[in-house]
């Protein structure tokens, strides 16, 4: 499929719950470093909670953040030596929506257990150049899930 990140940018929050269910082939862990772009809060108590959304606005709106898919990194400011929260990719059945997804595992970072616990993230792969994610904390459906965000490849 080819759509761009602009496209994404501009769908309501209706259009981007309709794509990420869109179900190819089973999704492939993505590869390359990747820019992120917060898209849309999710209509979830979570992304209204008064913590979380003020944390996750710092973290994903007003910080440029990406992922590392060959390192397996987060990072942040634009600078994948600026790593955190180091996760293994897995192919499961999605949390938050009825879809198949590359889910974020964080269980092998070596953040403090506190916060690695409260780390949950999964990913929909778009085309080899952008995917489309949902982020959030680890809980359940409502409460877990926050915000879309897309990653397009800046590098392979």
């Amino acid at each position: 499929m080819m759509i761009s990140v602009e496209e994404l940018k501009h769908r309501e929050l209706a259009g981007l719950e309709a794509l990420y269910l869109q179900q190819g082939p089973a999704p492939r862990p993505p590869q390359g470093v990747f820019r992120g772009h917060f898209l849309r809060w999710l209509e979830t108590q979570g992304a209204r909670h008064p913590v979380w959304r003020p944390l996750v606005a710092l973290m994903f709106q007003l910080i440029p953040f990406g992922v590392d898919f060959n390192e397996r990194r987060w990072f942040f400011f634009g600078a994948p030596w600026l790593a955190a929260g180091r996760f293994a990719p897995r192919l499961q059945r999605s949390r938050w929506r009825e879809t198949e997804v590359v889910c974020l595992d964080y269980d092998v970072s070596a953040l403090p257990g506190p916060i690695r616990g409260l780390l949950y993230d999964e990913v929909q792969p778009l085309n080899e150049s952008l995917c489309l994610g949902l982020g959030g904390i680890n809980a359940p459906r409502g409460q877990g899930d926050l915000f879309f965000m897309a990653l397009e490849r800046v590098e392979a």
